[in-house]
């Protein structure tokens, strides 16, 4: 896999364009809006967006799950 042009920062969801990659996989990088160094706490942006798109739909999911639940305990106090 070739080079990225950046990395997303995970802890604050900034574009990163200082790291070091190497066979295929960040070896160093360092966000300078929040201070992560943490190799392991940065996404290739498909995979932020990919994530992030997944974690709408639980959100989606969970409030829908919420909605039942309201509605569930309406119908029983009546």
């Amino acid at each position: 896999m070739p080079r990225p042009e950046y990395l997303i920062c995970l802890e604050c969801e900034t574009e990163v364009e200082d790291f070091t990659w190497r066979e295929g996989e960040v070896r160093r990088a360092a966000c300078e809006v929040c201070g992560n160094s943490d190799p392991d706490a940065f996404a290739l942006p498909e995979q932020f967006d990919q994530d992030s798109e997944d974690e709408e739909e639980d959100e989606e999911g969970e409030e829908e799950l919420v909605e039942d639940y309201d509605e569930l305990e309406d119908q029983d106090e009546e």
